[in-house]
């Protein structure tokens, strides 16, 4: 009986089922691991050290690709968000000189769309525009970066109000000098973050209503982020952002959040007889024949340009060829350190060889063994995913003020001086799920081969190796 238990503390495998079925099997092999662990430090550390090193790097690749398009506050939709962009082109070939749609175009073409839950239309150019902010003149001024947007910019994406609420139709129409700041902004100039509804900060020595405060979102979210918000109509003539030869032309991108159940498709479907009806009107009134390209992006095709092909192509095949350079870089992140943890794992396979051949003698087959491996490994390399896991956190928030990190979020033409991370960039379900395969994956590689191999080896010839 006591040669039994040695056994069952050496090898993790037990004859006695009563026991198996107290703890399970999975339980010995943990307990058979942490064993291991505080056994043989050296390895163990070595093991988790390399681990966490290939887990760090492909969860950085899967980290950046998550900021770029996972549901982030406040673009908690970005799964049903649509880009619609704009060019117009003369007979010959000669672009109008306005990107985007003019406020009649997102009047008459936008706001009867069937499939549309939200249609906002907003100024794609806002880092023109340099504002900065203090509360009176001769106070401290603070450099601020604008976004200049509709009412609905608010209903499309879920700010969290922490004061106030934003500006509507109405001071959208008139152009009123009204704002919204984040909690940071509030901080700086008034000291508070709430409580400064109502007050005026003055941009560029204007006066302006503070009329509502929001969280603050992280500048690597270039869609949503800003210091403040006010309307696209402030202090702008609709010269500025509507071309007098194509009315339908303009400075305004339009940005669609799609009902459940709708499609980009759908979409482009509503949007074809507008086209067809204002360029028959355009070319009949107009000198010049006209052409019309309207572009339909949904987000993951605005972020995932990795592989160039057609802008309104968003096929499924499209999304899974731009998502292999990052595949396969996480993959290569992953194969190199588990080719010398399968090394060692060989090793380590050897030295126990007689410890293999003696559970075999009492019965334990090849099937079983093999996965007591495997689930041992998978412990070592869970402690290690877990340190690579919060390496690839530590590791962006160094970089992430670096000119290179910024440009991979489109922020190379509008830099910011202070780049906040938020917590849901690192940690959401579908994030751990990731990590998890990255480690399963991790410890197949370095492990089953070489287990594989030692185990095929005889009884006898394995119980003849020295312990």
């Amino acid at each position: 009986m006591k040669f039994e238990k040695t056994i069952d503390k050496q090898a993790g495998w037990s004859p006695h089922r009563g026991e198996d079925a107290l703890w399970g099997r999975g339980g010995l092999y943990v307990r058979q691991a942490l064993h291991m662990m505080r056994e043989d430090k050296q390895f163990s550390a070595i093991y988790i050290a390399g681990t966490a090193v290939a887990i760090a790097s492909a969860m950085v690749v899967a980290l950046i690709l998550h900021i770029r398009m996972g549901n982030i506050y406040p673009e908690v939709n970005r799964d049903r968000t649509i880009y619609v962009g704009s060019n117009f082109t003369d007979s010959d070939g000669r672009f109008v000189g306005y990107p985007g749609y003019s406020p009649q175009a997102v009047e008459e073409m936008f706001s009867h769309l069937k499939c549309a839950e939200v249609v906002s239309a907003v100024m794609d150019d806002d880092y023109l525009y340099h504002f900065s902010a203090c509360t009176e003149v001769g106070s401290q001024e603070v450099q601020v970066s604008p976004k200049f947007t509709d009412a609905d910019f608010f209903r499309l994406y879920e700010f969290q109000f922490l004061d106030g609420k934003p500006y509507d139709g109405e001071n959208l129409t008139h152009g009123d000098r009204c704002i919204v700041i984040t909690d940071r902004l509030a901080k700086r100039t008034f000291g508070k973050s709430r409580g400064v509804v109502g007050e005026s900060l003055l941009l560029n020595y204007l006066p302006y209503k503070v009329v509502g405060v929001v969280k603050e979102v992280s500048p690597l979210l270039i869609a949503s982020s800003a210091d403040i918000y006010l309307p696209y109509t402030v202090n702008d003539s609709r010269a500025h952002y509507q071309s007098d030869e194509v009315s339908y032309a303009g400075g305004l991108k339009v940005r669609v959040l799609l009902k459940k159940g709708c499609t980009r498709e759908m979409l482009m479907d509503e949007l074809e007889p507008y086209k067809a009806q204002y360029l028959s009107m355009l070319n009949s009134t107009s000198e010049k024949e006209w052409s019309w390209y309207i572009q339909v992006v949904p987000h993951w095709r605005k972020t995932l340009n990795f592989i160039s092909s057609e802008v309104n192509d968003a096929s499924t095949g499209t999304l899974l060829l731009n998502l292999l350079p990052p595949a396969l870089l996480m993959l290569l992140f992953l194969l190199l350190p588990a080719i010398n943890l399968s090394g060692m794992v060989s090793n380590r396979m050897e030295s126990r060889l007689a410890e293999m051949g003696i559970c075999k003698a009492f019965g334990a087959n090849r099937r079983v063994l093999l996965g007591q491996v495997i689930q041992e490994n998978l412990v070592l390399t869970l402690f290690g995913g877990v340190v690579g896991y919060v390496l690839s956190w530590l590791f962006i928030t160094a970089i992430r003020e670096n000119k290179v990190f910024l440009s991979l979020f489109e922020r190379e033409y509008a830099p910011v001086e202070h780049v906040s991370l938020q917590f849901d960039m690192f940690f959401t379900p579908t994030m751990f799920l990731i990590a998890f395969v990255c480690c399963a994956v991790l410890n197949l590689m370095a492990a089953l081969i070489p287990a594989w191999a030692s185990l095929k080896k005889p009884i006898v010839e394995s119980m003849n190796q020295k312990k």
